[in-house]
């Protein structure tokens, strides 16, 4: 038999690791099985792509905001692209209140309670800390290091618990996040292993610094990012776990330190009362199920007021278009 012989066998077409993804998460809706979990987090590091990235979407007109608490916001049924759009340009960020129902948010609460628990006794499990074999060893190096300044802030990785993770995707996929983000990008999103986190914020601990999180991001300029930020937790003003305090301003280029920032990442308070000589400084009051949409631009800080009793839960969602992904993260499927 020759290569021109019309009766060889046709080549074996490799697997569709997005579409078997896509299967092994539709099984585990019905049926959770933290084997299941564990498969469908490993694939999430290795599937990639097998179609052209979609062109950008065309901006269209900005929309009318309107605004709460100093933010433009609107209701979940009103996120487009265009008002996210609308939004950045005026303050940098966008608050959607009530986007996920006290139900969800208890079984979320109760996910990062799972993942915390399970680290805080260096216990393996299956469901909840359970952190994955990296690709490479440069990766391996990275990957330990962000879990290891997020354990020290009162996070964890979302990477490391199957079973939280799969909660949080299925809830950012219901809420039409990943549609959002996907058409705000235009490109089928990415998230980052260590920039995907579950927060639980004590209610006193060490000074945390002004800071945007482009900074941690390398020095790729061009980066596209979307970040959603969902309160699990009623928090900030008036509320009894911390917040977050944040410059409403459209930045679009890195505010270096000062003489007198704590870290060569953190903007010092000297700089942001220069900012507060003309636009606002807010500390927002979150409720549960709340969500606040910014990129990588954002002004912002942890918010700890006098008299704060209880943690702070939250998720901390990085999408970010892979034709402008930050240099040396590692890339997951959605």
């Amino acid at each position: 038999m020759n290569e021109w012989d019309s009766s060889a066998p046709t080549a074996i077409e490799p697997p569709d690791n997005i579409k078997i993804l896509q299967d092994l998460i539709a099984a585990n809706r019905i049926e959770p099985d933290p084997e299941r979990e564990i498969l469908i987090r490993d694939m999430r590091l290795v599937a990639k792509k097998l179609q052209e990235n979609r062109p950008e979407s065309v901006a269209g007109h900005p929309v009318q905001l309107r605004y709460e608490q100093l933010m433009p916001t609107c209701a979940p049924a009103e996120l487009s692209p265009q008002m996210v759009r609308s939004a950045f340009a005026q303050t940098g960020c966008l608050y959607v209140p009530g986007v996920v129902s006290s139900e969800e948010v208890e079984a979320l609460r109760n996910a990062i309670d799972g993942v915390h628990e399970a680290v805080r006794r260096d216990t393996r499990d299956p469901s909840w800390n359970n952190p994955p074999k990296a690709p490479t060893r440069d990766d391996a190096m990275r990957l330990a290091s962000a879990r290891n300044m997020a354990h020290s802030a009162g996070a964890c990785l979302a990477v490391d618990t199957p079973r939280g993770m799969f909660k949080c995707c299925d809830m950012l996929k219901r809420t039409g996040i990943v549609n959002l983000a996907r058409n705000y990008l235009g490109e089928d999103p990415v998230f980052s292993a260590s920039k995907f986190i579950l927060w639980r914020v004590p209610s006193v601990g060490p000074e945390t610094g002004w800071h945007q999180d482009g900074r941690f991001l390398g020095d790729m300029h061009d980066i596209k990012s979307l970040n959603v930020w969902t309160a699990l937790t009623d928090c900030g003003e008036g509320a009894d776990a911390p917040g977050m305090e944040l410059v409403l301003e459209n930045l679009d280029y890195h505010i270096m330190p000062s003489e007198d920032s704590h870290f060569n990442w953190s903007v010092s308070d000297g700089q942001v009362d220069d900012f507060r000589k003309r636009v606002p400084v807010v500390i927002p009051h979150f409720k549960a199920g709340d969500m606040l949409l910014f990129d990588h631009w954002l002004l912002h800080r942890t918010s700890r007021l006098l008299g704060m009793t209880k943690e702070r839960y939250a998720i901390e969602s990085w999408f970010f278009a892979p034709s402008a992904f930050p240099g040396g993260r590692l890339q997951m499927a959605v």
